[in-house]
């Protein structure tokens, strides 16, 4: 593997991408804070990482950093690789989603598995957002934009990948390679064939050949 054959949006992926997997499991990214106040006496606080927080939200975020680090070492390796679509256009799309998931539940902090209907606000228990998400939207946004520039080195995008796909079905000649080229072998043939005749020649074809004959002269007979 080179790193010097790697492209700008190729290494961007790539840092965005063991960013994200390291905040991920350093770095807390929601919990629940209890404030008893007069009624408890005590205040009590707990958070946890991404692998804590999610149940779902997790498991795509992993599969984003696997998928960017494959398309920065296949480009990195010059590995070859048939997929249906550009490998860009797949980190690009798994970054968008990540980052907009993420958004959300910044937005809408998890539950942690706390039964539906029940009012935080009323029992005391507020949901904290801890720098971890902050700093994984950070990153997951910088696959996103990594995927983006990769694309726009390939000079592809998500319209003429879809209309690829469609055309193709993900085989045959709309299909993409990575790393490898086709060639193809044919052949061209005429033939034909003619006789053309004179009183002292004939000759045949048209393939450049041909033969002629002159009939000798007749010997005067020896009375």
């Amino acid at each position: 593997m080179d790193v010097d054959r790697m492209s700008l949006g190729d290494k961007i992926v790539a840092a965005s991408a063991i960013a994200l997997l390291l905040i991920m499991f350093i770095f807390k990214w929601f919990g629940l804070e209890v404030d008893g106040g007069d009624t408890l006496g005590f205040s009590a606080a707990d958070s946890k990482n991404a692998w804590g927080s999610f149940s779902v939200i997790d498991i795509v975020l992993f599969l984003t950093v696997i998928a960017a680090l494959a398309m920065a070492y296949i480009h990195a390796s010059r590995t070859q690789l048939d997929l249906p679509v550009a490998l860009s256009v797949i980190v690009a799309a798994l970054g968008v989603l990540s980052t907009l998931l993420i958004l959300f539940r910044l937005l809408s902090p998890p539950d942690f598995g706390a039964p539906g209907g029940i009012d935080f606000d009323e029992i005391g228990v507020s949901k904290t957002r801890e720098i971890g998400a902050f700093l994984g939207l950070l990153a997951a946004a910088g696959i996103a934009y990594g995927g983006f520039r990769r694309m726009q080195e390939e000079g592809t995008s998500f319209q003429a990948e879809g209309d690829r796909l469609r055309s193709s079905g993900g085989d045959g000649p709309g299909s993409r390679t990575t790393g490898t080229g086709t060639t193809g072998t044919g052949t061209t043939g005429t033939s034909g064939t003619g006789t053309a005749d004179t009183p002292e020649t004939r000759g045949t074809g048209t393939t450049g050949t041909g033969s002629s004959s002159v009939d000798p002269p007749e010997s005067p007979r020896t009375r």
